[in-house]
């Protein structure tokens, strides 16, 4: 009978060998993981994880760290990565061998959360990921060409120099932004080592000699564009657009351009008006520990409501009793304060809410209203400690 162990990796030489894996099963070549990994400067070898078969390294799987923003919180993300098997060790249930391990490992290690895009859902679900509708904008690249270029703005390719402007530029854009990534200047250098972007995929707009706005964008399957980010100051949003026209006009070759935007962004009106939106599931997420998350959330809860708009309709104070499979919290909500504690047998509460894990992550990412079921009693809670929210985790750190 076959010895499989599933464990981190070992040594360099291990991780050779798992280059070579994603060499074989991915198109994109070796270096592509080599890069990525070799210019992460938070890179461990913790995180690299593998299926061990007879002594032979027969699958592999990367967890990508971030932190990302939650409000006033920040929350730490594990994306997963490079799952891969050999053909001829297929079928037998390696990689999810790996995902159950990693569900651990990031349980223990204070992870909240867990990202990951496919094709195959059914696979993922099995181990406890769902799937997540994001919005995605798509316009003809001719549409987009129809557009006025006139522009006060000067557009010109990225510098070394303008990073510590990119950087600010990026924070203010994104303080609001729920799910961003946050992105320390050694995690910026990476990128353009790793080169998630190429060289002259990223475009500048400034005026006066400061920086207001940029736009990074990909290419991927042949002759479509795909947005990478694009971030602009206050009072600038007609540089996103400046940008965009750029972008577009310098690939002709190009049909298509798509966009997955936060709401209110400065170039949702451009797609709007020259292209359409459509609903993607290819991201799936986990909630990875539920009673630590909503715990490490009451300080966020609570600044929900000081400044809720509906709490006036709340019968104050409350306990809610909340729930997902066999664990259970109470939330408890006064005037100024939200305290979520672990729920005990005798402990008394005004309303139970069971909702699933699809329904919890779509309360995190969007907010009460993308609830299909909106008629329980505790609804009016929900609204206050969920409200619709904008968020994005961007391509450009899509991994």
């Amino acid at each position: 009978m076959e010895q499989i162990h599933v464990r981190t990796v070992h040594s360099h030489k291990e991780l050779e060998e798992i280059y070579e894996i994603w060499d074989t099963v991915f198109p994109r070549g070796k270096s592509f993981f080599q890069d990525r990994l070799e210019f992460d400067s938070t890179y461990s070898t913790d995180t690299t994880w593998v299926a061990v078969v007879d002594g032979v390294i027969a699958a592999a799987i990367q967890l990508f760290t971030f932190r990302i923003r939650f409000g006033s919180l920040e929350l730490k993300l594990g994306g997963i990565g490079s799952v891969a098997t050999l053909p001829a060790y297929r079928k037998r249930g390696l990689a999810q061998c790996i995902l159950r391990r990693i569900s651990e490992y990031m349980k223990q290690n204070g992870y909240d959360l867990s990202l990951l895009n496919t094709n195959i859902l059914s696979f993922y679900e099995q181990v406890g990921w769902f799937p997540y509708s994001k919005k995605v904008w798509r316009a003809k690249a001719e549409n987009i060409m129809q557009l006025d270029h006139l522009t006060l703005y000067a557009i010109r390719r990225y510098e070394d120099t303008d990073l510590e402007s990119i950087m600010a530029l990026y924070e203010e854009a994104n303080r609001e932004l729920y799910g961003s990534v946050i992105r320390p200047k050694s995690y910026w250098l990476g990128q353009q080592q790793w080169k998630t972007v190429q060289p002259h995929q990223f475009l500048v707009a400034e005026t006066e000699g400061t920086v207001v706005a940029f736009l990074r964008y990909k290419k991927s399957n042949g002759n479509q564009m795909q947005l990478a980010d694009c971030c602009c100051l206050p009072g600038h949003e007609e540089a996103a657009r400046s940008l965009l026209c750029r972008a577009v006009s310098e690939h002709p070759e190009d049909s298509s351009i798509s966009a997955y935007l936060p709401d209110r962004h400065a170039l949702e009106a451009c797609f709007r008006q020259h292209g359409n939106l459509q609903i993607e599931t290819n991201s799936m997420w986990k909630i990875v520990d539920f009673g630590c998350l909503l715990s490490k959330l009451a300080p966020e809860f609570s600044r929900r409501m000081l400044q809720g708009q509906a709490k006036d309709n709340l019968v104050l104070p409350a306990a809610l009793l909340v729930g997902l499979g066999d664990q259970e919290l109470m939330i408890r909500m006064r005037e100024e304060e939200v305290e979520v504690v672990r729920a005990l047998a005798s402990t008394a509460y005004n309303i139970s809410l069971q909702l699933d894990e699809a329904q919890w992550i779509m309360l995190l990412l969007n907010g009460y209203s993308t609830l299909e079921d909106q008629s329980t009693e505790g609804m009016p809670y929900l609204s206050v400690l969920f409200p619709e929210i904008s968020s994005v985790f961007w391509n450009a750190d899509n991994f």
